[in-house]
């Protein structure tokens, strides 16, 4: 955790120049005629602190002084907006006109589009120029929350194909921002598939938005870090000089991956067992061969065979042995302090 956060507290310090750049007092951020009057932060620097606070200080939620960018608005398309916010109502667009269902005339394809931040990524921060006229820019943008009858929500975020691989266009919801939060007081559930419980379908239940059966019981859950599910290669030794191996791979189950442990602890434990009864059989043995009166050497050698047996063997073995009862206990018990399943998350 710690090189993490150094690593995090490096990348800062690198982007303090792209942070000058997003700062709201800054110039360069304003229109021709806002960088004409000093901003109220350049005044209370230069020792004129105003009576009361104009109506573009920025502070207390007054109005900022910012870059006008103009939203290129379809035909068919309502817009809301203030400042840097916007709802477009319309039907499905991704980009430009050009762009989407809605622009190939698909029916049942309307679409609610919530962004903040028009282009606000652009030009490492700066943004677009003043009076600049932008579309909606699913990479450029600030933050988005895009819902829409019908459209190809992976193809719109540019995501990684992932065992699902790009499915069609359907009714779907795309959130995207430099960081997301879901906070639930009480729960958190994530499910796929049919709804329980309702009625007036056929038996196949509830269908998709397209009225389409959906054939899975229990469609995927992918959870992907980087955008990246590309299988890798790598050196597998002698044997096996080309190994591949898969990015994206199956969850484990924390009940089912306890009881295999617990299993593979008792075949160890077996082992174990066979392994210090032939240590016993082999100091009795021992024992009984240096009793040769004709050979004082084997005599001798006996005492000493003995009790490195005991000392190097089965005292190391028993010292494995509460080794592993307190690894089992520590792993595999919800009492242990390094239990492997998660108390709170649970996944199916």
């Amino acid at each position: 955790m710690a090189e993490e956060k150094d690593a995090h507290d490096e990348y800062v310090a690198e982007k303090a120049s792209a942070s000058e750049a997003r700062n709201i007092f800054k110039k360069n951020q304003q229109t021709k005629e806002q960088k004409k009057s000093p901003t109220i932060d350049q005044r209370v620097d230069e020792g004129d602190v105003p009576a009361s606070l104009p109506s573009d200080a920025g502070i207390f939620h007054r109005n900022v002084r910012q870059k006008r960018i103009f939203y290129k608005k379809a035909s068919n398309e309502y817009v809301i907006t203030n400042g840097g916010s916007y709802i477009v109502m319309g039907t499905d667009r991704t980009g430009t006109e050009a762009t989407g269902n809605g622009a190939l005339g698909a029916q049942k394809a309307s679409s609610i589009d919530i962004c903040v931040g028009r282009m606000s990524g652009v030009r490492k921060g700066k943004g677009m120029k003043d009076g600049a006229w932008v579309g909606p820019s699913f990479s450029g943008d600030a933050a988005r929350v895009y819902i829409s009858q019908l459209t190809q929500l992976d193809k719109a975020f540019g995501l990684a194909a992932g065992v699902s691989g790009h499915l069609g266009s359907a009714a779907g919801i795309g959130i995207k921002a430099d960081d997301i939060r879901i906070i639930g007081r009480r729960s958190i559930k994530i499910v796929t598939g049919r709804q329980e419980g309702v009625k007036g379908y056929s038996s196949g239940g509830e269908p998709t938005s397209l009225g389409d059966w959906m054939h899975q019981r229990a469609p995927t859950i992918e959870l992907i870090a980087g955008n990246h599910t590309e299988s890798r290669f790598v050196f597998g030794g002698l044997k096996r000089p080309i190994e591949k191996i898969n990015t994206l791979q199956r969850a484990c189950l924390g009940s089912n991956t306890t009881d295999a442990l617990k299993e593979l602890i008792d075949l160890v434990g077996q082992l174990w067992s066979a392994t210090y009864n032939l240590a016993l059989i082999q100091t009795s043995w021992a024992g009984t061969l240096s009793v040769d009166p004709f050979r004082p050497w084997v005599a001798a050698a006996g005492p000493a065979v003995a009790t490195g047996q005991i000392g190097k063997v089965l005292a190391s073995l028993y010292r494995t042995k509460i080794s592993a009862l307190q690894w089992e206990q520590n792993y595999t018990e919800p009492f242990g302090y390094k239990f492997i399943c998660s108390t709170n998350v649970k996944i199916c």
